[in-house]
């Protein structure tokens, strides 16, 4: 969700890019964020799975970290750099509940919440384009 809404802003020598902290191999993609983006965007870009790269990450202007504060302890890696890395307390809709319509609903008012935290950060995004 993050991915699709910050490059909407459609950034200038900017790459954003989305992945899991932690994904075990047999876990699967999960397809309701989408199907969530895609009531609100018609015309969905493809996004890729991707996985937590700590190399790829330490090389990042900025990192912004989304986690459930009061569910998910310890889940951001301890090797992400402090200067870079902002922290946004977003609920997780799977961790929040089992039943799928319910997080069907989390999910949607989650990406209301990224949309307005990315939109929030347009200026930033922006500072040394101006």
């Amino acid at each position: 969700m993050a991915e699709i809404w910050a490059n909407r802003l459609m950034l200038p020598d900017w790459e954003i890019r989305s992945a899991a902290w932690t994904q075990s191999p047999q876990s699967s993609f999960n397809e309701i964020p989408l199907e969530v983006m895609k009531e609100v965007i018609l015309d969905l870009p493809s996004v890729e799975a991707r996985t937590y790269n700590p190399e790829e990450v330490g090389e990042a202007d900025l990192i912004i970290a989304l986690h459930d504060g009061e569910l998910e302890h310890g889940d951001i890696p301890t090797d992400l750099p402090s200067q870079k890395l902002l922290r946004w307390d977003i609920r997780n809709p799977e961790l929040r509940s089992s039943d799928s319509i319910e997080q069907w609903a989390l999910y949607q008012e989650i990406c209301d919440e990224i949309a307005m935290n990315i939109k929030n950060m347009e200026p930033y995004f922006r500072a040394d384009y101006v």
